[in-house]
């Protein structure tokens, strides 16, 4: 039997407990400490969405973050808010076990595109923090991250850009040129990921849609390589990831669709079908704990205005077969509202 010494324990607000010392005896062969930062020692799996647009006409850009433990269900709950109101930030697999980033977007009054980079403590329930700033303004970027790297893809400036820049996670600042789209401009597609790296599915041109999957490396900068084909084009869809399956679901094809598919991220090819969302509809967000994928708010309309819904649909990545209720958000919105979560398939557990 050995001395088990505590000098401090310090509550979570920073505060110290009580003081132990003395023989401690153990029933099993031993114990484990929690490894990682503070910031996810309570537990990791929630889910957040945040800004978007609401049903008012004509429609008001929302403020608000809600947040989802994945592995339950139930009705989402007040987070905090973003730093300004946003209609087009996205986050999706974007950020770390830590933090979720949201990155650029629209606010509709005074009408101006952002360059604004934003991030959220994952693990606290609060509003946004600054990062830093895109090199241009632009909405409608498709985002991806492992746990240092997160890469933006193209997006509206208010021309569709083909261009891709990327940031380090971990710290704070702009981002960097990366590269370029495969296929020329592109904005409102969706990414899944594992920790080597991100395929983009889908997405808006300058004439029409995209069918393509096309894969990037979180390493190496360059215009990726062609992966596969989703069964359909959509725009404004989403996606979420195991690290072993990439989920896609949703969007304007351009009628809305309700469909979700899957690829094995380390096997090139197309989609196979995986089921239906509960509600056919686009600008929806992804979150993930690399178990269930949950689906969020969204448009059940291919254009023009109409009620948006707050509906949260979950799956079992590992399985097939249509999505379920899971619960709903605080408010409707859509419109790329930004979702993130801290378990998704960039990370390594």
């Amino acid at each position: 039997m050995s001395e088990f010494k505590v000098n401090t324990i310090t509550n979570r607000d920073g505060s110290h407990g009580p003081q132990i010392c003395g023989i401690t005896t153990f029933g099993s062969s031993g114990m484990q400490l929690p490894s990682g930062p503070t910031e996810f020692r309570g537990g990791r799996g929630r889910g957040i969405v945040g800004g978007g647009r609401n049903n008012p006409s004509p429609a008001v850009a929302e403020l608000t973050i809600d947040m989802h433990e994945i592995a339950t269900t139930g009705n989402a709950v007040d987070f905090g808010d973003l730093m300004g109101s946003n209609t087009g930030a996205k986050g999706g697999g974007f950020g770390s076990a830590t933090r979720a980033i949201l990155a650029g977007g629209y606010n509709p009054s005074p009408g101006a595109l952002l360059t604004q980079i934003q991030y959220v403590v994952m693990s606290s329930q609060g509003g946004a923090n600054d990062f830093g700033d895109l090199t241009t303004a632009k909405n409608g970027i498709t985002p991806a991250s492992n746990n240092t790297r997160g890469i933006l893809q193209g997006g509206a400036t208010p021309d569709y850009t083909s261009e891709m820049s990327s940031i380090n996670i971990q710290s704070l600042g702009n981002d960097s040129n990366f590269g370029s789209h495969l296929e020329g401009g592109i904005r409102n597609g969706a990414a899944a990921q594992n920790g080597t790296r991100g395929l983009f599915g889908g997405g808006q041109g300058p004439s029409a849609n995209y069918f393509s999957i096309v894969s990037y490396v979180f390493a190496t900068s360059g215009s990726g390589t062609k992966f596969g084909e989703l069964s359909d084009d959509p725009s404004a869809n989403t996606a979420v990831s195991s690290g072993i399956r990439g989920v896609f679901a949703g969007g304007n094809a351009p009628g809305v669709i309700n469909t979700i598919e899957y690829v094995t991220i380390a096997t090139e090819g197309n989609t196979t079908d995986f089921g239906d969302l509960t509600v056919a509809r686009r600008n929806l967000a992804g979150c993930t704990n690399r178990i269930r994928g949950t689906f969020s708010g969204g448009h059940p309309q291919s254009s023009g205005s109409g009620s948006n819904v707050n509906t949260i649909d979950f799956i079992t990545i590992a399985s097939t077969g249509n999505a379920q209720d899971f619960g709903d958000l605080t408010v409707v919105r859509r419109c790329s509202n930004a979702g993130g979560s801290d378990a998704h398939g960039g990370l390594i557990q």
